[in-house]
């Protein structure tokens, strides 16, 4: 380990054994956090050897980092971890898992470590997250199936707005009205890909895609009727409807198709949802 990464690693833990309990709350309190938690991350970031690397089920995954958006995305991976922990031990040998909105491959590179390369599809529209995606994979010796394509009810192509100018800013959404940025992408429904390209048919899916959520499940109605026993959804109640939906559309569609559905982890008003089918319909 590089000097810089020994003094990236000492700064954390210093945060780790200081940064907690009764001094946690004084200094939120006063907001001086506000005032150094920027400056303190810019400063690991600097000395972190642009890679960040995080052991979940025993699944050791190495993500590049070169701008300081994607070291702010998989810095801790608070937000994610327990829904990372929860797909990987849902898994089974022959599952196939469907990443919808896989961005830079967060949840990709975690299950392809579990899985063959022919058991898992990632599916994302942004080129530069795309490219990004791949790196992680060839970085860490793994590989998946990757389609440069959003999912939603509709074929054709639509405008996505981008976040922001750094890949793995993570909010890249189908635009649904005006916006400073945007990109054409292809659009198509996942049944309609699945037959098209001769996919293997999913048993699990993640889904994060910003509010299109009911938009992708609703293209995947013979998928979720036919194949798939499990889904993992962040629902977004404030952005899903722009898209002329809402999260009781969402709910009301899993269970029609036979999906049990419990809230496993909240941020703010979006949460993420496990469905799991407990009888084939």
């Amino acid at each position: 380990m590089s000097l810089s990464n020994q003094l990236g690693d000492t700064l954390r833990r210093l945060r780790a054994q200081f940064y907690s309990g009764y001094v946690r709350d004084v200094i939120r309190w006063s907001g001086l956090n506000k005032l150094f938690s920027d400056p303190y991350w810019r400063l690991v970031y600097a000395l972190s050897g642009k890679t960040e690397t995080h052991t979940i089920c025993g699944n050791s995954v190495h993500f590049l980092t070169d701008s300081y958006s994607e070291f702010r995305r998989f810095r801790d991976l608070v937000s994610e971890r327990d829904v990372i922990t929860e797909v990987l031990e849902s898994l089974e040998p022959a599952d196939v898992f469907y990443d919808v909105g896989a961005n830079i491959g967060m949840y990709t590179c975690f299950v392809a470590n579990e899985l063959g390369a022919d058991r898992i599809v990632a599916f994302e529209p942004h080129e530069e997250s795309v490219d990004r995606l791949r790196e992680n994979l060839q970085h860490n010796n793994l590989d998946a199936k990757i389609i440069p394509v959003a999912l939603s009810d509709i074929e054709g192509k639509v405008d996505l707005a981008v976040a922001g100018d750094q890949v793995g800013e993570g909010e890249h959404a189908i635009a649904t009205g005006r916006t400073a940025r945007t990109v054409e992408v292809e659009v198509n429904r996942g049944d309609g890909l699945i037959d098209r390209c001769d996919l293997p048919e999913p048993t699990v899916i993640k889904i994060d895609v910003e509010g299109a959520e009911f938009a992708v499940l609703n293209g995947l109605r013979s998928t979720l009727q036919e194949s798939c026993r499990l889904v993992f959804c962040e629902i977004h109640p404030r952005k899903i409807q722009n898209f002329d939906a809402n999260e009781g559309d969402v709910y009301k569609l899993l269970r029609s198709y036979g999906f049990e559905i419990e809230a496993i982890h909240q941020r703010g008003s979006e949460h993420f949802i496990k469905a799991e089918k407990r009888t084939k319909i």
